[in-house]
């Protein structure tokens, strides 16, 4: 009987496995907030990063206000980044929704659905 049900065990620890490491790491929000503060949209950036220029210039043409720590050079910026453990930069906070890399249009969808973007502003 084992016999039979070791080769669906391990399917499921596998699927368990690749599912684990797919998701966002749940980080404490009120934890997050002391650190960069409590300004609905945040960036994690770094002064090298091209992304990080693009999405700068996305978030003025959109006309949304927002906080910028620099992973390297801000206190702030480089805690911020390991409590969300992040692996590269741009990420963006639109209030308790994060995005990790240059995503512009999933980002401006956010930022629109939270009223901090026009809905007119270019995408």
């Amino acid at each position: 009987m084992l016999r039979r049900l070791l080769p669906a065990l391990s399917i499921a620890l596998a699927f368990a496995a690749l599912a684990a490491c797919t998701r966002a790491p749940s980080v404490d929000q009120t934890t997050l907030r002391t650190i960069v503060g409590n300004e609905p949209v945040v960036l994690l950036s770094a002064s090298w990063c091209g992304y990080c220029r693009k999405l700068r210039t996305d978030l003025k043409q959109w006309g949304v206000h927002y906080r910028e720590y620099d992973i390297e050079n801000s206190t702030a910026g480089t805690r911020a980044f390991a409590l969300l453990k992040g692996s590269g930069v741009p990420i963006l906070l639109v209030g308790e929704r994060r995005f990790h890399g240059y995503v512009p249009r999933q980002i401006h969808t956010s930022l629109r659905d939270a009223g901090l973007a026009p809905a007119s502003a270019a995408r």
